[in-house]
């Protein structure tokens, strides 16, 4: 396997870790744009190439195996404190902890959560707005100063042992298990000094403990059990990059050098073996335009708000609720209805409603004009489904009579039952071929039900579910999950990573 030595400049991450640590510590309504009297800009036209040649800029790379997984392009999101900054000489959005333009491109995406389009609100909702679950002092502050809901796309190619290892037990199928992460690498289930323990299968990105060499998967799992903000299709997915059990600031050139890469260098496209995944923002939108707080009226100065903060000092409450169950106390009309699910499917929509208007002009923004010309249209579900291949050729399960559909920003494929539409199956001609498993030193060939939840060395075997980690939903705690998660999909992610 080629080994792609990319270094990070050690002040620089040094900083972004050191960042991160701090930001860490400290009916359904419509999307009320500002009008053309506000601070915000107006755009009226976008440049830039549309988001639907994202594959094509992609270069192939060959290899001699029979088979491996096709590149699947999909659309997530990530809740960010971070703006992204626009690099002209890339050409893309990136980290703005970073000097160079592939710094900037690997510190964005090295070793990180992001979230389904559908479900991206979610973690606004139940983690970061709620003036119940904040000090008094801290509550004109959102949680962990979450201010960006960020839209990448991807290029997905797993490893052909990670489809042989989860492809008949995978939530989301061409995914391995989501695991939490923080800092730039795994979430430990315990740490003691310098001494740390990772859910087994972070193990299993680079065959570390004896553990066999899966690759550094994708994972992907559905979350839609918190009674705070039940989302439909809320799905959180894991980026392992190199070094995934070291943070940041302790990622070393030999470290990256001798660990699989799962980010792609920049231009390549993902082969599932030198790499799994590449990525470009198309663009952002500020929660507060989202919300309608900047097209809200200051009772003090008679001025539009700025910003969340400007509204709370002048009395505004943007969501109150109790925060164990989530029963609406009071708020602003978009968070109403926050523990109806139809209600939460309508405010995904209005998520992405309000940054398609953004990008086309229509609608008024407190980002720069020169930024947001920069931003790129979401492609369609539909865009999506047409040039993704068919999921029979990567999943195993959809190998049968009733095939599989594609389906959502996520590019989920969905198996398929006698009145299901659009549904693709396997011709007579093609037969899923049978995938080698990886071996440890250990002699094992994995757990298909390891996850963020289990770890190695327990009295039943060779994993065992701890009550202390993040959750893959069998038999762990949802909430555990969710505070891990947490600092990936805001502090780290709108920090030097996203």
């Amino acid at each position: 396997m080629k080994i792609f030595t990319r270094v990070l400049t050690a002040t620089a991450l040094v900083f972004a870790a050191a960042h991160a640590q701090d930001a860490s510590s400290s009916g359904a309504g419509t999307v009320t744009t500002a009008d053309t009297s506000s601070s915000g800009t107006t755009t009226s036209t976008t440049t830039g190439s549309s988001s639907s040649d994202f594959m094509s800029t992609l270069t192939a790379t060959t290899n001699a195996d029979s088979y491996h997984m096709k590149p699947v392009h999909v659309v997530q999101a990530r809740v960010q404190s971070d703006e992204p900054l626009w690099n002209a000489e890339s050409k893309r959005f990136g980290s703005k902890y970073y000097d160079t333009a592939e710094e900037q491109f690997i510190g964005l995406m090295d070793t990180v959560n992001t979230a389904s389009v559908e479900g991206a609100l979610m973690y606004v909702q139940a983690e970061g707005i709620n003036y119940n679950s904040r000090s008094p002092e801290e509550q004109c502050t959102r949680k962990n100063e979450m201010t960006y809901v960020v839209f990448y796309e991807f290029a997905i190619a797993q490893t052909n042992e990670t489809l042989a290892l989860y492809q008949d037990t995978a939530d989301q199928n061409e995914y391995g298990p989501m695991l939490p992460m923080d800092s730039g690498r795994c979430t430990p289930t315990s740490e003691d000094g310098s001494n740390a323990v990772f859910p087994t299968a972070c193990y299993y990105f680079n065959g570390d403990d004896g553990q066999p060499n899966v690759g550094p998967f994708v994972g992907g799992e559905l979350k839609t059990t918190d009674p705070r903000a039940p989302y439909p299709n809320n799905v959180w997915y894991s980026f392992p990059n190199s070094c995934p059990l070291e943070a940041w600031g302790d990622k070393t050139e030999e470290c990256r050098a001798s660990t699989r890469h799962g980010l792609c260098d920049m231009g390549v496209m993902p082969d599932g073996i030198e790499c799994t995944f590449n990525y470009r923002v198309l663009g952002y939108l500020l929660i507060d335009d989202l919300v309608g707080i900047t097209s809200m009226t200051s009772n003090t100065t008679g001025e539009k708000y700025a910003n969340f903060t400007e509204f709370c000092e002048d009395g505004g409450v943007e969501f109150k609720a109790d925060v164990e169950t989530g029963e609406w106390e009071e708020g602003i009309e978009f968070w109403n209805d926050p523990q109806d699910e139809d209600a939460n499917a309508a405010r995904a929509q209005k998520l992405v409603e309000a940054y398609n208007a953004i990008v086309s002009g229509e609608a008024t923004t407190g980002l720069s004009a020169d930024t947001v010309a920069n931003f790129l249209p979401l492609p369609s579900v539909e865009s999506l489904r047409a040039e993704n291949p068919a999921c029979y050729y990567n999943v195993k399960k959809c190998n049968s009579a009733s095939g599989c559909v594609r389906e959502l920003y996520g590019q989920t494929c969905t198996v398929c039952n006698s009145t299901s539409t659009d549904c693709e199956t396997p011709p007579s001609d093609w037969t899923f071929p049978e995938l080698e498993k990886a071996v440890g030193d250990n002699g094992n060939t994995g757990t298909a039900s390891a996850d963020g939840s289990t770890v190695v060395g327990s009295s039943s075997g060779e994993d065992a579910t701890s009550s202390e980690s993040g959750s893959n939903g069998v038999g762990a705690s949802f909430s555990m999950a969710s505070a891990a998660i947490t600092t990936a999909l805001v502090a780290l992610s709108a920090i030097a990573l996203n």
